[in-house]
């Protein structure tokens, strides 16, 4: 292998999901040691002896799928997979398993351990969603294990956590701050116009400002949307790819024909055909009859956006 197998792993570290190790544990651990950044941002790491005999998750075998990729490599190869996350060893769920159930995004995931600590304490874990229809799911997937409620909780026992989920930035009671996780649905879709050639840095910053001053998180964004005419558009194009967020594009004839509440404008018309970008784009990928935030303009980029209808 050209260059050892250090200069592999670290070239392969930040390009791939997962990686898996044939070696000794030791000799993994070594090739991955200075790469790690968080569990939030590490790849899966798998170590599978050389006799094919055991298939071990050593890093991110939560929110990195480690876990369920030893079990499949195990299963595949007729190995033995030997997982030791605390929650699993248990047969409990973790928050992430939460997280992933609802494809909902940990804002902060310093948050996970106090969560995971109650779960396995057997201590109350509330489950704040104004969704009644998610409360519902989750109370049946994961019976007996989260209590969910609609509103938070006007007190919480020293060892109890909250989980918030919400695509709007609620505040929290400074003595549950620690061990409250927020998830954010991803249920935004975010309209967006722009001038020609408008950088990524500009883009985001007019989003975030926009989204700040209207009490949405970025992280809950879905979808962008936008006119053709933008669909090349670079800026946008990185921003939806650092976000993972594809981007949605329609023509100005569909634009002109959605009611929306900003006054037409007659310049971008000259510049585009269609009287608005922003919110008939919002409004249209949306499904939705309202915005959850009207059109913003910040410099040469406009912001709206339009919460997908609840189920």
């Amino acid at each position: 292998m050209k260059g050892g197998l250090k200069k592999e792993a670290s070239r392969a570290f930040w390009r791939f999901d997962a990686l898996v190790f044939i070696s000794a544990v030791g000799i993994a651990i070594r090739c991955v040691a200075p790469l790690l950044k968080g569990k939030h941002l590490d790849p899966a790491i798998v170590a599978v002896d050389e006799r094919g005999r055991f298939v071990i998750s050593l890093l991110s075998g939560h929110m990195g799928g480690a876990n369920r990729l030893a079990e499949s490599v195990a299963k595949a190869i007729n190995a033995t997979p030997v997982i030791t996350t605390a929650t699993d060893i248990w047969n409990l769920p973790s928050v992430e398993d939460l997280a992933e159930g609802f494809s909902l995004v940990i804002e902060d995931p310093k948050k996970i351990k106090a969560v995971n600590s109650a779960i396995l304490n057997s201590e109350k874990v509330f489950v704040i969603d104004a969704s009644k229809t998610r409360r519902d799911e989750i109370t049946e997937r994961f019976k007996g294990v989260f209590t969910c409620l609609r509103t938070l909780p006007k007190r919480l026992g020293p060892k109890e956590a909250c989980v918030l989920v919400s695509s709007r930035i609620e505040s929290v009671h400074p003595a549950f701050v620690e061990r409250t996780l927020v998830l954010r649905p991803r249920e935004i879709i975010a309209g967006v116009g722009c001038g020609k050639g408008v950088p990524k840095a500009l883009i985001k910053k007019a989003l975030f400002e926009a989204f700040t001053a209207a009490g949405l998180s970025m992280l809950s964004i879905k979808k962008f949307a936008t006119i053709d005419i933008k669909k090349n558009e670079r800026g946008l194009k990185a921003l939806a790819s650092e976000l993972g967020a594809p981007i949605e594009v329609y023509g100005p004839e569909e634009l002109n024909r959605v009611k929306y509440p900003s006054q037409p404008s007659r310049l971008v018309m000259k510049a585009t055909g269609a009287y608005a970008v922003a919110e008939p784009a919002a409004l249209i990928s949306s499904g939705a009859k309202k915005l959850c935030l009207k059109k913003t303009k910040i410099g040469h980029v406009t912001i709206a956006a339009a919460l997908l209808p609840s189920r």
